[in-house]
């Protein structure tokens, strides 16, 4: 009996503790909502990712859309555009070099371009071509190569040189003249942005190691105006 009326008294106590419980409010309750929604929110994203993931790299998508990325990179440190250009030609390479701006001398100008590719010839026009010259150069580490180039408007000029069996060689920048000076480090195309037609001197650095005596070596120049015509040109010289 006192075991029964023990019990009692006990579930009485538990059924006054829950009616009595601190419940809470109604700004409590709005104010925890949010934050049980974001949660929800977190966790459907992070499982739609998750699936997105899954489904790209199933088809080789994740590693499409990295290279894609890398190539835009690469392409945007790689591009330089002239001033005042109009966006028809681009010139790339790290190697740069090119006339100052002059009023009325922007790339692209009506009154210094003309319809077809450019006019380029060998030495100035009218003249006898000389033929390239070459020395060594005072440390003896490169040989260098003296001609000119003349263009009849204005263009983006690409400078190489040709091996007997067509490869191009490595270029020295420092120290190369061509119309004025260049900078940038070795390489095997150097690019020159000719704002005024004119006849342009050269003065081409190549390492002297690259270049075997008594053989024959071809200077390439292309020339691209602002409308994309081309045209190029060669320079023979035996170093």
């Amino acid at each position: 009996m006192r075991h029964l009326e023990r019990n009692n008294g006990l579930r009485a106590l538990e059924r006054a503790l829950r009616r009595e419980r601190p419940r809470p409010t109604a700004n409590l309750m709005s104010s925890l909502a949010p934050a049980r929604s974001r949660r929800a929110q977190l966790v459907v994203a992070v499982a739609l990712s998750a699936t997105i993931a899954i489904a790209l790299a199933s088809v080789g998508g994740v590693s499409y859309a990295a290279n894609a990325v890398v190539h835009v990179a690469v392409a945007a440190k790689k591009i330089v555009v002239p001033a005042s250009t109009k966006g028809a030609v681009v010139v790339k390479g790290l190697s740069s070099g090119g006339d100052q701006y002059k009023p009325g001398y922007g790339f692209g100008d009506p009154n210094h371009n003309h319809a077809g590719p450019p006019g380029l010839t060998k030495g100035k026009p009218g003249e006898k071509t000389p033929p390239a010259q070459i020395k060594r150069s005072a440390d003896g580490k490169a040989i260098i190569v003296t001609t000119s180039i003349t263009s009849d408007e204005q263009a983006a000029l690409y400078f190489s040189v040709l091996d007997p069996n067509g490869n191009r060689l490595l270029l020295t920048q420092q120290g190369t003249t061509l119309g004025s000076k260049v900078t940038g480090p070795q390489t095997k195309s150097i690019h020159y942005v000719m704002l005024v037609p004119r006849t342009i001197p050269i003065e081409l650095r190549i390492p002297a190691n690259l270049l075997v005596p008594g053989e024959t070596y071809r200077l390439r120049v292309i020339a691209v105006d602002a409308q994309g015509n081309k045209s190029s040109t060669t320079i023979q010289f035996t170093a």
